[in-house]
C-alpha cells in the first residue's frame, strides 16, 4: 500500500494503523509530516488503543508532534485572551475563525492540529478600526509596499497580516471569508448574524456549525496552494461527522440551505464528493443531490474531480507524481481564476512576475495561504 493511501486510511479508520509494517511507517510518516498531521495521528492512535503497540520510533515522533501542537495551542489560547481583554474589548466581539475557532470551541479536529496564527472576523466598516487599536498593543503591519496594500485592502477579504513585535504571533483581520473580487458574492453579514458565543471565559464568538464547515470548504476549495490540503480536508471530514452525529438531520438541512444562500453550493458539492472519496466521509445522499442542482457556471467549473484527488496527494507518499504535479498546477490556476476577474488577474500576475520585489531584496512576509 502506498503511503498516501495508508495515511488517508489512518485518518478515516484509525485502527488500520495496527496493520502497518515497519517498512510502511517511514513513508507514511513523511507524508504525514508534509501534511502537518503527525500530532493528529497520535491522538487517533491513542483513541483507538493503539498507542502502546506502535513501533517505538513511530510512537516517539507522533507523541512529540502532539506535544508541540499542545504547546502551540496553549500559546494561542493565551494570545486569544490577551486580544479579547485588550483594546478590542471596546468593539463588538470579533468572530474567531479556523484553527483558533476549533481550539476555543473544543472541537475534535483541534487535537494535535498545528495552528499557525489567529484569524478574526469583523464587519467591513470596523476591521480597520480593529487594526488601529492593535497598533497600540504592539502589533505591526506587513506588506508595506503600495501594491500589496492595495491588493489586500481593495481586493482581498482580509487586511495585511499583523505580527506582534515581541511575541512574533501572526494575526489576520478578516471582513469576509472570500475575496471582494471573487467570482460570486458571499454575504459576510450572514456569517456574523448567525455566529454563536464561545464558552466562558472567551468573549469572541464562533461561526455556527454549518458556517464552520462551509468556511473550511471555502478555505480549501478556493485555494491556490494545496500543499497541506489533506489537513484541511480532514477538518471538513471531522466537522461533518461531529455536527452530523450531534445534530442529525437539522445540521444537514441548515448546511445545504446556507451553502445555497451563500452562493457556494457548487463548491460544497465538490468538497463532499472529495471527502467521501478520500476519507470515506458519510454524507446523506439527499444533501448531495440538493447541492448538485446548483451547477457552477462555465467560469467556475475548472478542472475535473480527478484534479482534487491528485492535488491532495503528498509529494512524499504519492505513486503518481506527474499527474499530481499537473493537478496542482491546474488547481493553482483555478484558485487565481476564482479569486479575480480575468483583466485584474492578468495585471496582478504581470505585476508579481515582473514588477514585484524579488525574494532576495524583499523582507519575508507571512503568506495567507499558509495560515490557519
Amino acid at each position: 500500500m502506498d503511503a498516501d493511501t495508508a495515511l488517508r486510511l489512518a485518518l478515516a479508520r484509525p485502527e488500520s494503523m495496527a496493520e502497518r509494517t515497519a517498512a510502511e511507517w517511514a513513508p507514511l510518516l513523511a507524508a504525514a509530516r508534509e501534511s502537518a498531521l503527525p500530532g493528529t495521528l497520535w491522538h487517533l492512535a491513542d483513541d483507538a488503543g493503539l498507542a502502546d503497540g506502535l513501533p517505538e520510533p513511530v510512537a516517539s515522533q507522533l507523541w512529540g508532534a502532539a506535544l508541540i501542537a499542545e504547546h502551540r495551542s496553549q500559546a494561542l489560547v493565551w494570545e486569544l485572551h490577551r486580544l479579547e481583554n485588550g483594546l478590542l474589548s471596546r468593539m463588538s466581539p470579533g468572530v474567531a475563525l479556523k484553527g483558533a475557532a476549533y481550539l476555543a470551541a473544543g472541537l475534535p479536529n483541534a487535537r494535535g492540529r498545528l495552528a499557525n496564527d489567529i484569524d478574526l472576523l469583523f464587519p467591513h466598516n470596523e476591521v480597520e478600526r480593529a487594526e488601529k487599536l492593535l497598533f497600540f498593543e504592539g502589533w505591526s503591519g506587513t506588506h508595506h509596499n503600495i501594491y500589496d496594500q492595495r491588493y489586500y485592502r481593495e481586493w482581498m477579504h482580509e487586511l495585511p497580516p499583523l505580527v506582534h513585535q515581541n511575541r512574533g504571533t501572526t494575526l489576520d483581520l478578516h471582513h469576509n471569508i472570500l475575496p471582494e473580487t471573487f467570482r460570486g458574492h458571499l454575504d459576510a453579514a450572514r456569517l456574523r448574524q448567525q455566529s454563536q458565543a464561545l464558552p466562558e471565559p472567551f468573549r469572541f464568538r464562533i461561526l455556527c456549525p454549518a458556517h464552520l464547515v462551509l468556511h473550511a470548504i471555502v478555505h480549501l476549495f478556493s485555494e491556490t496552494e494545496w500543499d497541506r490540503g489533506l489537513r484541511d480536508l480532514y477538518d471538513i471530514h471531522v466537522l461533518l461527522g461531529h455536527f452530523g452525529a450531534r445534530d442529525g438531520d437539522a445540521f444537514w438541512e441548515h448546511f445545504v440551505v446556507e451553502a445555497e444562500a451563500l452562493n457556494i453550493a457548487w463548491m460544497a458539492e465538490r468538497a463532499l464528493w472529495t471527502a467521501n472519496r478520500l476519507l470515506l466521509t458519510e454524507v446523506p445522499p439527499e444533501s448531495v443531490k440538493r447541492l448538485a442542482r446548483a451547477r457552477a457556471g462555465i467560469a467556475l467549473r475548472g478542472p475535473g474531480r480527478w484534479a482534487f484527488v491528485h492535488g491532495l496527494h503528498t509529494r512524499a507518499g504519492s505513486i503518481t507524481p506527474r499527474r499530481d504535479a499537473l493537478a496542482r498546477g491546474m488547481l493553482f490556476l483555478r484558485g487565481h481564476w476564482l479569486k479575480m476577474p480575468a483583466g485584474l488577474l492578468a495585471r496582478h500576475l504581470f505585476h508579481k512576475a515582473f514588477l514585484a520585489e524579488k525574494p532576495e531584496t524583499a523582507t519575508a512576509q507571512p503568506q495567507p495561504e499558509q495560515h490557519g
